[in-house]
């Protein structure tokens, strides 16, 4: 059943954000509801609110949080409901020279681990 969050909203350049109410549908084939529970606006989110990035907006800020699996979709195999996750813009393969050294956020082929 879809369901209304909150979130951070950039409706336009360098405007003030807002606290918005976003409806979210089910999660289809090979997505997931998480609760979260942290979430952070880096600089990235400031480059989208200063038209940095591109001009499409409304922007939903936030892509790095942490939270709590709610619901998964269809062919969803790595993570169950009740699962605690990190969401990052970039998943981290764990296998690369960049993983091994500790550097995960530059990770040079990004893929998703499977649940044991």
């Amino acid at each position: 059943m879809p369901q209304t969050v909150r979130g951070i909203i950039a409706r336009s350049k360098g405007a003030p954000v807002e606290v918005a109410g976003i409806v979210i549908p089910d999660p289809g084939p090979g997505e997931v509801v998480v609760a979260v529970q942290a979430c952070g606006v880096c600089h990235t989110d400031l480059h989208y609110r200063e038209g940095g990035i591109n001009d499409e907006f409304p922007f939903l800020l936030g892509h790095e949080a942490a939270g709590v699996v709610e619901t998964v979709g269809e062919g969803v195999d790595h993570v169950a409901p009740g699962d605690f996750v990190i969401l990052n813009w970039r998943a981290v393969c764990g296998q690369c020279r960049a993983c091994k050294r500790g550097s995960r956020s530059t990770a040079s082929t990004p893929s998703m681990p499977r649940r044991r």
